[in-house]
């Protein structure tokens, strides 16, 4: 259920023990570790702030987009993830702000308490259409401009930090550093041939990154090999074994690796190849460690490692 307003809300939760009374049982010290150790409360009243080592008040002006809050149990209500991006938009870059719309718009999170740093979700937590329908409601609020800006570059589907960073490196505008190509499916489901079904022993398969055509010929995909997650033998054959599949059936496959990223030499190769296989040119001004490419490569690294998990 969904409001538009929210009734009262912080005159129940006025010292920091209403706090804790009112949070969901999943909310123990364990989980606050996971997510940096601090419950952050938004209050519609300036005069109104909690602060410790557990709580962390943020003020919120005006009033509040329509679908901003969800009601979680009876007085309790938590922000949607529409709202959450709103209120990220004053307070990242661009830059940080795509990754955290392709993360919510993907299937995993960062979580400290993984070996990895990394936890998967079945189903995305919103959708770029969702984020649109949102921000409509929410025009001249705080953070509107660059959510709306963002929001032009997010996609759907992605399954990992990897596969965002190379989404937003090779599609980003070359003003923001990227290489200005045109943005893949990404994870898109491939029914496979019956050929391609007995390699891969199944009947279908996602795609990392797909550019596609009218026909796999003309299609170009991306399977981005981990340097950890791919590691295990089951894993390892898995992926040799849909890889193969793929290229059965016409794909033109290019393989990328954590050590290919960081390697711009290497990086630019691919994008040059994608983007003269999706009828693209990138000039030689726009070729290289541009200020640009140099600043979004720093960003995106600092990112992932900001949450323990560097790519």
């Amino acid at each position: 259920m969904r409001f538009e307003n929210i009734p009262a809300w912080e005159e129940c939760a006025v010292t920091e023990e209403d706090v804790w009374s009112m949070a969901p049982a999943f909310v123990t010290p364990s989980f606050l570790e996971c997510v940096g150790g601090v419950i952050h409360v938004t209050s519609f009243d300036p005069t109104r702030r909690l602060k410790s080592k557990t709580h962390q008040t943020h003020a919120w002006a005006g009033r509040i987009p329509k679908d901003s809050f969800c009601q979680f149990d009876v007085g309790v209500f938590l922000p949607s993830p529409q709202f959450i991006f709103l209120q990220a938009a004053s307070r990242l870059n661009l830059a940080q702000l795509i990754a955290l719309g392709d993360e919510l718009c993907g299937t995993y999170s960062f979580d400290k308490s993984k070996a990895r740093g990394l936890r998967q979700r079945e189903v995305p937590l919103t959708s770029v259409h969702v984020l649109d329908a949102y921000l409509s409601y929410a025009k001249g609020c705080r953070g509107y401009n660059r959510a709306k800006r963002a929001l032009g570059h997010i996609v759907d589907g992605s399954a990992s930090p990897a596969e965002t960073r190379d989404e937003m490196e090779l599609c980003l505008p070359h003003k923001l550093g990227g290489y200005a190509l045109e943005k893949p499916k990404m994870n898109e489901q491939i029914i496979l041939s019956r050929q391609a079904s007995v390699v891969a022993k199944k009947t279908f398969c996602r795609a990392d990154l797909l550019w596609k055509r009218d026909s796999p010929n003309d299609s170009t995909i991306i399977e981005h090999q981990g340097e950890f997650d791919h590691m295990e033998s089951n894993r390892f054959n898995d992926d040799r074994a849909r890889v193969n599949a793929l290229r059965l059936m016409g794909y033109e496959v290019i393989e990328l690796t954590r050590s290919q990223v960081w390697d711009l030499r290497v990086f630019e190769e691919i994008a040059l190849e994608i983007a003269k296989r999706t009828g693209k040119r990138i000039r030689t001004e726009n070729r290289g460690l541009t200020p640009q490419r140099k600043e979004l490569r720093s960003i995106l690294a600092d990112w992932n490692a900001s949450y323990g998990r560097k790519m």
